[in-house]
């Protein structure tokens, strides 16, 4: 499994969390989405209320991942409060188990290096004692 490629209702969509394009696109999406939750209806119809909420997630994965992808992603979902949370959910454990895995490939790294690197005493000792 690639842990770049997010896999949502038959759709593989590849999302890099280390890449800078990747990561302005998911941003300002993420930007455009507080500002359309701040807009929607907070009372009157409740069908317009869902509508809107649904309307928001369907732009927020067309700005992040392309124009249409909203449409695969949520092909045979309806409009669905909890679906769309669910999705939406999926999304977030997906970036943050990027964000884990870098961090866990990068504290490996450091420990290789920190094999072949001699710490501050051993240096010390070697240079006073090189004489």
């Amino acid at each position: 499994m690639n842990h770049k490629n997010w896999e949502i209702n038959g759709c593989t969509l590849f999302f890099d969390a280390e890449d800078l394009e990747s990561m302005e696109r998911y941003e300002n999406a993420f930007d455009l989405l507080n500002e359309e939750d701040k807009q929607r209806p907070k009372d009157g119809r409740a069908s317009q209320r869902i509508r809107s909420y649904c309307e928001m997630y369907h732009n927020l994965y067309d700005r992040i991942f392309g124009n249409g992808t909203a449409e695969k992603i949520f092909q045979s979902v309806p409009m669905n409060v909890e679906a769309y949370d669910n999705i939406y959910f999926s999304f977030l454990e997906f970036i943050r188990n990027q964000g884990i895995e870098a961090g866990q490939r990068k504290a490996e790294r450091i420990d290789r290096m920190r094999k072949f690197t001699p710490n501050r005493q051993q240096k010390r000792h070697h240079k006073y004692h090189k004489r």
